[in-house]
């Protein structure tokens, strides 16, 4: 028997239904980030962006020791551009444009490469419920990382954030 059958917020297989504000939170993520994409673009940076199928949080106890932070799973029809525009930079610089709604963290991460003059810009979004051992792990560290890879699993490639805290929620971290 489930324990969460009947529960307010939740189907009867006991998954968390998403609320219409969850749902209006995404569509504002993606037309942020395309709003930063056309800034970056009159400003003359080489601008990629997309949106990632899925986001999720990882734990240092889920695996190696450095694939703690945020796996991207991004559409296939945007692993050329992204590896296209990944392969000619070392990002070194980002921005998170965060946000928090109904037990969701939503955010459009942009990465700079200053050398190569390319941001690429990637929307997510998790749940704040199953990312306790993801904060956890960045605080403990005190950095976090960006991993990308395609639906089949094919790993696209990563980034070492030193500050962890502009990717975490709002959350009690004692």
């Amino acid at each position: 028997m489930n324990g969460d059958m009947g529960r307010p917020g939740t189907d009867g297989d006991g998954v968390r239904e998403r609320s219409n504000a969850v749902k209006e939170a995404w569509v504002r993520t993606n037309d942020e980030m395309a709003e930063i994409a056309d800034r970056r673009r009159d400003e003359g940076w080489d601008v990629v962006s997309m949106p990632a199928v899925h986001t999720s949080p990882v734990s240092r106890d889920q695996g190696d020791d450095d694939r703690f932070g945020l796996v991207y799973m991004l559409p296939d029809n945007h692993a050329e551009p992204f590896s296209e525009a990944f392969d000619r930079g070392e990002f070194p610089e980002y921005q998170v444009y965060r946000n928090e709604t109904d037990g969701y963290v939503y955010l459009v991460t942009e990465f700079v490469d200053p050398e190569s003059d390319t941001i690429i810009l990637v929307a997510g979004q998790y749940d704040i419920r199953l990312a306790k051992g993801m904060i956890k792990s960045a605080l403990a560290k005190g950095r976090v990382h960006s991993h990308f890879k395609t639906v089949d699993g094919t790993a696209l490639g990563s980034v070492r954030h030193g500050n962890p805290d502009p990717f975490l929620p709002d959350v009690d971290r004692a």
